[in-house]
């Protein structure tokens, strides 16, 4: 189930740049994921969501993940994405590793589905995820494509996937025709229930109508 509010997300100590310029992409976007106050403490850590971090500078220890519900998930933030970059984020208990490059959309798109739990790779960089290595895929879908069949599973239409992924209607259809024949289904129910058996069911399914595809 999608969070109550928008998700909070607050930036470890990085240049003041970096920060100020996090903060207003955020806003700039909606309201969706809001910018929030980084605690001087470790004990006041759940009240915000999400912390990013730059993996090339270090994690400090209080911001180390910590266990129990609440407690907020670690995102690395860099302009580096390379294996040195991605391990050392994996090492520091990070979720993901988003590049400082992406436009805004997509950094709220990425952090969204982080939270969530339904970011399909590691590492989102240029507009592409890319696939951690000991991660399959079914049915040899790209990244994409198993988007795109996760959000038919949940009920959205071809629109509210258009609008969710930033992509146009013609690219959402062209996703849908692609994966189908991957997985072997011609019509919406049957990619409905292949996308059930295969547990990518994440969203409200009464939030959305479903839409032809």
């Amino acid at each position: 189930m999608p969070p109550e509010g928008p998700v909070r997300v607050a930036m470890a100590p990085d240049a003041p740049l970096v920060v100020a310029g996090l903060a207003t992409l955020i806003v700039s976007v909606g309201a969706r994921v809001v910018p929030a106050q980084l605690p001087s403490e470790r004990a006041a850590l759940p009240s915000v969501d999400v912390v990013l971090y730059d993996p090339t500078r270090g994690l400090p220890d209080w911001l180390r993940p910590g266990t129990g519900p609440g407690w907020p998930v670690l995102i690395g933030f860099s302009w580096t994405v390379d294996p040195r970059t991605q391990e050392q984020a994996r090492t520091d208990g990070a979720r993901a590793l988003l590049s400082k490059d992406l436009p805004a959309p997509r950094i709220v798109e990425a952090i969204e589905r982080v939270h969530l739990g339904r970011l399909t790779g590691f590492v989102v960089s240029d507009h592409v995820q890319h696939e951690a290595a000991d991660e399959v895929r079914p049915e040899g879908l790209t990244a994409r494509e198993l988007q795109v069949v996760e959000l038919i599973t949940s009920g959205l239409s071809n629109e509210e996937i258009a609008r969710n992924l930033y992509l146009s209607i013609n690219s959402v259809k062209t996703y849908i025709r692609t994966a189908y024949r991957k997985i072997g289904v011609t019509r919406r129910p049957q990619a409905v229930l292949w996308g059930v058996q295969q547990g990518l069911a994440g969203h409200d399914p009464a939030a959305a109508p479903h839409g032809r595809g």
